[in-house]
């Protein structure tokens, strides 16, 4: 994946088709910036001869979920690297570890240690957008990153590199801002930003920003990212889909930016410093995987000919002399103990030190910080406050015209409209998104229509819709989302309430590459009742009896109203405290008159080696006159385990709930305890409210859980429970 990611922005290739050039220089200097730096790109710098240099690097993927975030991966490597042209490149291994915290959160050496260690030692000589990108031991003539060539293709996605030559048919290019950077000794160095603007919004293409020394006319800065996200289906191929579940469409990955930064090492060489990368993964709406990473060489010692000139990049090398190159340095193998890194009819010898001592390397001082803890980053306030200004600066997306297919088999299942069934279809313009899905129900056959326009910047997403649907009272329950329809199709239990509604919002939010802290809804709609229209499901096949519970009377209201949500969490690795909070705050005008305010509180945390612990608290309150559809309804899964959906009902509430488990997160057996109450808020109070205990199973850090818990306040029964995103 991290491959991937990397290569989709900085590898290489020439265009397969003569493409309009016309317009490619928006300036006179960038032409000339343009030239320079292809030029340059076809020398190498062969004058290091040997240089020595600690690398330290991290990789972290998560899980986004509604109640917390967790940590899926982590990875800590620290290495010394002495490399040697013409000679045996030495890697020591001075820190490793690695964690799947969800799962096994004990620290592991890294797998394939030994064989990857050797792709950090770089050639100063390889092309500067995919230095240190290696592929170790690759046995294919022409691998992704060679930097001989202008093309590059990963699973069959061909990318461009801005600087190839005919670039031009691919991007156009301008001239940016200007440094100048001063030393003691009164020598200066200049360097000039190169903007680098697709022609088309493709997820080959780049928009970037590349700062090149007007000296050596090197690249020595590079801030990038895709002119749009990667899309499984239309980026991987028609069949390459064709098995995936359409719940979990459309398959995204959305990079928020890659950077490249070289720093000046004794007055005169240009060597990496600082490599980063920010990304995220979504599946449909269940899922989204942000994933990180940071590379950060340093301490570097440097040795070469000042006075060598540049040379001609070699030429390709044709399979025969891949082959032999090969086959010379693989004899070397046995005997001299060394491995082999080959490409394009060159190879580097290599040993990697492994310490036997291997305990000591997860636990060594010169890892860099693990994602979660204090000082979460390799990258300096400075830097990332100029990261930051950077990404505002790079060039918007090109405006383009493309139709989604229409995804059919979208399905749901409740009590208001038995089954389902609709499509959903998407019209992407590169700045602005178009939306639309419908919905028909099989009850009586009502649509459920809605249509949006969507604009995403680098920092939030704007999205304007229109709509006649089916609401559920609390959004954050997922009353219309696949695990409750589950529960109302096959246990007979819809936990859902429901209303009609009629009008438009405006929503915007964090842009999904960042952290979902905030969230904002301002609408105007006309809201009505909806009537419960079938009892239809498993349990009711078996006995007639069993029957779904009548849906509330929702007060006719014609509303104009604003939801605010806030988010904030601290941790996310299971064998530390985590805490995460929400806070939401909504009132309306209209036919009603009121608002509304809520907090959440949960801490989890462990309780000595073998179990751990979690406490959620969560109250709220209101003021004015709140329509039915507007009280809090508690029951089920997410407020009141034991109890189905509005057990208990007002316009204000509190609730805790207490769980106590082993501390394994990949299968923990959980005892808990819930309490809860609402009411109108006069009359609320701490008062006889319904409680339940019970017992359950998680999996995966609390992502799927089943429960078995038992009412002890009327009404009393026992309950099963199968949900995702657990405390514990």
């Amino acid at each position: 994946m991290l491959s991937l990611l990397v290569t989709a922005v900085l590898a290489v290739q020439a265009p397969t088709a003569p493409r309009d050039t016309a317009g490619a220089y928006l300036d006179a200097e960038s032409r000339r910036l343009v030239a320079a730096a292809r030029s340059r790109r076809e020398t190498i710098d062969r004058s290091i001869t040997a240089y020595q240099t600690t690398m330290r690097e991290r990789i972290g993927v998560g899980i986004r979920a509604l109640r917390r975030d967790r940590m899926l991966y982590r990875r800590e490597l620290a290495l010394h690297i002495d490399w040697r042209r013409d000679s045996v490149t030495r890697v020591d291994v001075i820190g490793a570890r690695q964690t799947i915290p969800i799962a096994v959160p004990k620290p592991q050496l890294p797998e394939d240690l030994k064989s990857d260690a050797g792709d950090y030692a770089f050639d100063p000589a390889d092309d500067r957008l995919t230095v240190g990108w290696g592929g170790g031991g690759r046995e294919s003539h022409h691998e992704p990153n060679d930097s001989t060539r202008d093309s590059t293709k990963h699973v069959d996605i061909a990318f461009q590199h801005p600087l190839a030559p005919g670039s031009e048919a691919d991007y156009r290019f301008a001239t940016g801002d200007s440094s100048v950077v001063a030393f003691a000794n009164g020598r200066t160095i200049t360097l000039r930003e190169l903007k680098v603007i697709p022609r088309r919004a493709e997820f080959q293409l780049m928009a970037g920003s590349l700062w090149i020394d007007e000296a050596s006319h090197a690249v020595v800065r590079a801030l990038a990212r895709p002119a749009r996200p990667f899309d499984f289906e239309r980026d991987a191929g028609e069949d390459d889909d064709k098995d995936i579940p359409g719940f979990v469409k459309p398959i995204r990955i959305e990079i928020r930016f890659v950077t490249i930064d070289y720093g000046l090492w004794s007055g005169r060489w240009w060597l990496p410093r600082l490599i980063a990368m920010d990304a995220v993964a979504t599946a449909g709406s269940v899922m989204q995987v942000p994933m990180r990473y940071e590379r950060l060489y340093d301490e570097y010692e440097v040795s070469g000919d000042t006075a060598a000139p540049l040379a001609a990049r070699p030429p390709v090398a044709t399979e025969a002399e891949d082959s032999v190159a090969r086959a010379a340095c693989h004899a070397r193998e046995e005997s001299e103990k060394i491995s082999c890194k080959c490409d394009n009819g060159r190879c580097e010898a290599f040993v990697v030190n492994i310490p036997a001592d291997t305990n000591a390397l997860l636990v060594s001082t010169a890892l860099p910080p693990r994602f979660g803890s204090a000082n979460d980053t390799l990258v300096s306030k400075g830097e990332l406050e100029a990261l930051t200004h950077g990404l505002g600066d790079l060039p918007q997306a090109p405006w383009q015209l493309h139709a989604r297919p229409p995804r059919w088999g979208l399905g749901r299942y409740n009590r208001i409209e038995g089954l389902a069934l609709g499509a959903k279809g998407q019209l992407d313009l590169g700045r602005l998104t178009l939306d639309g899905t419908g919905r028909i129900a099989t009850t009586d056959a009502t649509p459920d229509l809605e249509g949006g326009v969507l604009r995403e910047t680098g920092t939030a997403r704007f999205r304007l819709a229109g709509y006649y649907r089916l609401s559920a009272v609390d959004p954050t329950a997922r009353s219309l989302g696949i695990g409750n329809s589950l529960n109302a199709l096959f246990l007979g239990r819809d936990d859902g309430d429901y209303f009609r509604a009629t009008g438009a919002e405006l929503t915007i939010k964090p842009a999904v590459t960042l952290a979902q802290n905030f969230g904002i809804r301002v609408y105007a709609e006309r809201q009505r009742r909806a009537i419960k229209r079938t009892d239809f499901s498993v349990p009711n096949l078996i006995n007639d009896i069993n029957v779904f519970r009548s849906n509330i009377t929702a007060d006719s209201a014609d509303q104009i109203g604003a939801i605010l949500t806030f988010r904030g969490q601290r941790g996310a690795d299971p064998a530390r405290p985590l805490v995460s909070t929400d806070v939401t705050l909504d009132g309306g005008a209209g036919t009603y008159g009121f608002g509304r305010a809520s907090a959440t509180l949960r801490v989890t945390a462990p309780l000595g080696p073998r179990t751990a612990y979690a406490i959620e608290l969560a109250g709220g309150t209101s003021t004015g006159h709140v329509p039915i559809q507007s009280y809090w309804y508690l029951g089920g899964p997410g407020t009141l385990r034991g109890y189905g959906g509005a057990a208990t009902t007002g316009d204000a509430f509190w609730r805790a709930r207490a769980e106590v488990g082993n501390r394994w997160p990949a299968a923990r057996l959980v005892v808990f305890t819930d309490v809860a109450r609402a009411d109108l808020r006069e009359r609320l109070s701490l008062a006889h409210p319904l409680a339940s205990v019970g017992l359950g199973v998680s999996f995966i850090d609390g992502l799927f859980r089943i429960d078995f818990a038992r009412a002890i306040r009327t009404p009393t029964g026992w309950r099963l429970d199968l949900y995702s995103d657990a405390a514990l």
